[in-house]
């Protein structure tokens, strides 16, 4: 039988893996640079160049870089920067991805340690966690309301579905120029920089996603006067850009990861010709994935009085995303120097690593673990060092709740730097206070009954002669009217007429009488 068919499309969830990638490399020191004193502080960042779905794998390739800051020996002890990098190329097995599905992929490093080997060389050790999870689209037939034909009877459902209107990766570009404020001394050259990314809103529009946060960049420079001073500049930028995407619309639900994946600061002249203008250039990521709720009427049974008619049903599994929850965490704590730390005398800026420990499911939510890395590079009344950074490591936890007490199976959790705040309490304490970003979407795996075609049949005689010609049924606990005219052979809307129903809702119990209108005569 020839049926009209409505094609939607459904994501399913085919897996998630992880690996972990140690990387280490020895550094020396460039001819035109001082010996290393004492290394103060180090950071690092994975650049992907290729993130490739295989059978069964998938290849990352990119580049690790790390940079060093460390103390010069000398009568200075001008901080000075070593930078390094380090191809990555490595396989994450996934045993259930096929060609042509879509993949996510996030990273994270731990432990990234710098020491020097002696005062000519440094080395850097990282752990690199690379994470991929997998995603199949695949389009799904829908019969809908067959076309009249005599002697048909057909039962159509509403059905509640989900479709993924937008998966992709998109960037934005920001460039900004920082002007040294009036006093500042010119800039020789930038010793250290800074940039994050915090308080990132994404809201959907038509055509369009409208995305807000602020930069904060921070960097060391050494002045251009007689003195070589150390000075310091820390700003925020904040940033408001669109990016189209023809697909989007303001009533879709959703969520988008943003990334830092490059920022570069760059020494200028400003109008006087002078080198007090920064321009900024910073790249992000975005990974963006925004569904619709649909509701379908689809065919879900169908009988005739003349021939046998069985549905032909095909289960089709799909991920359904029950919830996308995005909430705030607050935490604070102190952090007190070492007895070999020199005096603090100012705070120049802060940042955080957050890593996420354990997750379980409770009554009240989702119960999530992990801890925060902070660090604080600070200015010392030492001669000898004049920058230091201290680090603290603080626990939190946060509930995340799940609405309407819904039934999920698996979720996915991205943190993130909301705001962070250290101040100085006095020359050998700091106060931090902190949010968190915590964004949770929550998923369960659903299976669609789909009818895929109608087969027709002659009659079952022996199926036809054993129904009886008149009964009086009494309607049992979740029996409907459909279930009852199609098995004993007879029309919904002549059970109805027979017994003055005024629609298809039936009490338990209640009694119908049913004439059977099946004869297997055939016309």
């Amino acid at each position: 039988m020839e049926l009209e068919r409505k094609y939607v499309t459904l994501s399913k969830q085919k897996g998630h893996a992880v690996s972990q990638v140690t990387l280490e490399e020895d550094l020396n020191v460039p001819d035109q640079k001082p010996d290393i004193f004492r290394i103060v502080h180090r950071q690092g960042e994975f650049c992907p160049d290729e993130i490739k779905g295989e059978a069964g794998k998938v290849k990352v390739r990119g580049i690790f870089h790390y940079r060093i800051l460390y103390i010069g020996e000398g009568a200075g002890h001008m901080p000075e920067l070593l930078e390094g990098s380090i191809p990555v190329d490595e396989v994450v097995f996934l045993n259930d991805l096929e060609e042509g599905d879509q993949v996510d992929f996030r990273w994270s490093q731990e432990d990234l340690h710098a020491s020097a080997i002696h005062s000519r060389k440094a080395n850097m050790k990282t752990i690199l966690t690379l994470s991929v999870e997998a995603m199949k689209e695949q389009p799904v037939p829908l019969v809908e309301i067959p076309e009249a034909e005599e002697d048909l009877y057909v039962r159509t459902c509403p059905q509640k579905l989900q479709q993924e209107v937008i998966h992709k990766k998109d960037t934005i570009r920001i460039r900004e120029d920082l002007n040294l404020p009036p006093g500042r001394p010119n800039i020789h050259r930038i010793l250290w920089k800074e940039v994050r990314v915090q308080g990132t809103e994404v809201r959907p529009e038509e055509g369009k996603f409208i995305v807000k946060g602020e930069l904060l960049v921070f960097f060391l420079y050494e002045s251009e006067d007689e003195e070589k001073r150390l000075q310091w500049i820390e700003q925020g930028i904040p940033f408001r850009n669109e990016v189209a995407c023809e697909e989007c619309r303001a009533d879709l639900t959703g969520k988008t990861e943003i990334t830092l994946s490059k920022a570069e600061l760059e020494l200028q002249s400003d109008f006087d010709g002078e080198p007090r203008n920064v321009r900024v250039d910073v790249v992000l990521d975005l990974c963006m994935r925004y569904f619709e709720d649909l509701t379908c009427e689809v065919l879900a049974d169908a009988y005739s009085l003349s021939r046998e008619i069985l549905p032909v049903i095909q289960a089709c599994a799909w991920t359904s995303v029950v919830q996308i929850a995005d909430s705030r965490t607050r935490l604070s704590g102190r952090i007190r120097l070492s007895e070999n730390d020199a005096p603090i005398l100012q705070v120049l800026t802060s940042g955080m690593q957050i890593h996420e420990e354990y997750a379980e499911k409770t009554e009240k939510g989702l119960f999530i673990q992990g801890n925060v890395e902070v660090w604080v590079l600070c200015a010392t009344e030492d001669d000898a060092q004049p920058v230091t950074c201290v680090q603290q490591t603080f626990p939190f936890e946060h509930t995340v709740e799940i609405q309407n007490g819904e039934q999920v199976a698996d979720w996915q959790i991205f943190l993130c730097q909301d705001q962070l705040l250290v101040a100085m309490l006095d020359a050998r304490e700091l106060e931090m206070k902190a949010v968190l970003q915590v964004q949770v979407m929550f998923t369960r795996t659903e299976t669609l009954q789909v009818v895929e075609h109608l087969e027709e049949q002659p009659l079952d005689m022996e199926r036809v002669r054993g129904l009886p010609g008149m009964v009086i049924h009494v309607v049992q606990p979740e029996e409907t009217l459909w279930d009852i005219a199609k098995n004993h052979g007879c029309a919904c809307e002549s059970v109805r007429k027979l017994n003055e129903l005024k629609d298809d809702n039936l009490k338990a119990g209640s009694k119908l009488l049913l004439v059977k209108e099946i004869t297997g005569k055939q016309n």
